[in-house]
């Protein structure tokens, strides 16, 4: 979003300081511009703003939704993760004192056929 907005107001800037320049090249006195290259400067300008425009629709339409879409799916990714730790902590602990349960009476189990001769 602050692409697009350094974007616009860079667009905006480059189109006023255009449109002083040419003012004044108009209000001058002894410059006499030719209605054909006063036509050319504006034909450039809108030009220029019309590739700065499709250069601007083309990263909304296309760069824009991508970038969002990863950010999305990082997001999901992540609550995904965070309910599977909650779901599986409790899990876990009981796997592991079931595990211990289970060794310590192997253990146990050993000792006691040990020590009967």
């Amino acid at each position: 979003m602050k692409v697009l907005a350094v974007a616009a107001l860079a667009l905006l800037g480059a189109c006023c300081l255009e449109g002083a320049a040419v003012r004044r090249e108009a209000e001058a006195p002894g410059a006499a511009a030719s209605e054909a290259q006063l036509e050319a400067r504006v034909e450039a300008a809108f030009d220029a703003l019309e590739l700065h425009l499709r250069t601007l629709s083309d990263y909304v339409t296309k760069e824009l939704p991508d970038k969002l879409k990863a950010q999305e799916m990082k997001q999901q990714a992540k609550v995904y993760l965070e309910r599977a730790s909650q779901h599986f902590a409790p899990l876990a602990a009981e796997l592991r004192t079931g595990a211990f349960e289970l060794f310590s009476q192997l253990l146990d189990f050993g000792k006691r056929a040990v020590q009967r001769p």
